[in-house]
């Protein structure tokens, strides 16, 4: 029989803890060639980047910090997140930050943002939620805000483009327009006394939003801008072209909620005429060749965008059109899966593509 050499515990416990050394070193290492330390090195840099437009700076500030550029005795009004301070010196009063945000100046009226906050509804903005329930003759919508968007059964349209008044029957068919959990865009009519949202669809452009998906951002990174639909074009080169397989539709909410999803009748070009949209309208449906099927390609376009987007938003940098077609065409030149761009890696090329951008536009 063979005979088995038993080593001593102290010697078993002694190896054991070299290679629980020798695992542990090797993920540092592989952290750190992964881009940890490389990552906090290009954070810093982007940081002290200067500004190619100095006027549109952004400023960030903590609480208790003054606020830069910014003098209290030229008669600023302060707004909210601010409050004066005295400097003990000729009765002297500065402008602090009582929250951590961004320093916003209209005017002489001075306020600092939040950076994480909930969506504060204004009239006019294309707000994109999810119906969270149905009564009442109204939808009542998720915002990301304070309170629920109301979405009135008066405020749609019906099917076949009826104008009449609704009664009994269109209030037991609503669920056939909007269900719960659909993920619908509208835009904010009139803003209640306490806060909520008025919403309406009357718009060929807004409606149920479907074959595509749902990211969530901070309302702060996504800013108001004349055009919210865009139809984006992530490689303009090959034969897929003509397909359309490459387009991209992006639905830029205010409230922080951005769609990315198959290109449909919301980016479509239409004549003047056409001016109301009727849910479920079958223009969407005249781009897709082969029902609610979508191609794998196409499929991982909007992957990639949708990526791009949490790129950009966990380096919280403004979230645009032309940021979100770079960053997605980075991605493709450097050959980085859809599935490793939020690695800190990628990330780590992207901050110092934009400390490189910076630096260049400012000399």
């Amino acid at each position: 029989m063979p005979v088995v050499v038993r080593r001593p515990a102290a010697a078993r416990r002694r190896r054991r803890a070299e290679s629980n050394r020798m695992a542990v070193s090797f993920s540092a290492d592989a952290a750190s060639r992964g881009g940890g330390r490389e990552f906090k090195r290009a954070k810093r840099a982007l940081e002290h980047a200067p500004v190619p437009n100095a006027s549109r700076a952004v400023a960030f500030v903590s609480p208790g910090e003054d606020i830069p550029g910014v003098d209290a005795s030229e008669g600023v009004l302060r707004g909210h997140g601010t409050r004066t301070r005295a400097t003990g010196v000729d009765d002297e009063e500065t402008l602090v930050a009582t929250t951590a945000g961004v320093v916003e100046r209209v005017n002489k009226l001075v306020s600092v943002r939040a950076l994480k906050s909930r969506y504060v509804p204004e009239t006019g903005d294309v707000v994109i939620g999810r119906v969270a329930s149905i009564s009442g003759k109204r939808w009542l919508v998720d915002l990301n805000a304070r309170q629920s968007g109301v979405l009135q059964l008066s405020a749609v349209h019906l099917p076949g483009n009826v104008q009449r008044r609704r009664n009994d029957v269109d209030e037991l068919n609503m669920r056939g327009l909007y269900a719960e959990d659909d993920v619908v865009s509208a835009e904010v009519q009139s803003v209640y006394q306490d806060g909520a949202a008025a919403l309406h669809t009357r718009s060929l452009k807004y409606g149920c939003l479907k074959r595509g998906q749902l990211v969530r951002v901070t309302a702060n990174l996504v800013r108001r801008l004349p055009q919210h639909f865009h139809r984006l074009t992530i490689d303009d080169k090959g034969e897929t072209v003509a397909s359309g397989i490459n387009d991209v539709e992006v639905l830029l909410g205010c409230n922080g909620f951005i769609w990315v999803g198959a290109p449909s009748g919301a980016t479509a070009a239409r004549g003047e005429t056409d001016i109301r949209r009727e849910p479920n309208d079958p223009v969407d449906d005249l781009i897709d060749q082969s029902g609610d099927e979508v191609h794998p390609q196409l499929r991982e376009n909007i992957s990639r965008v949708a990526n791009a987007i949490r790129a950009l938003a966990e380096l919280y940098l403004p979230i645009s059109p032309q940021a979100l077609v770079d960053v997605a065409k980075a991605s493709k030149e450097w050959g980085v899966p859809v599935k490793d761009m939020l690695g800190k890696g990628f990330l780590t090329r992207l901050l110092e593509r934009e400390v490189e951008k910076r630096v260049n536009s400012s000399a």
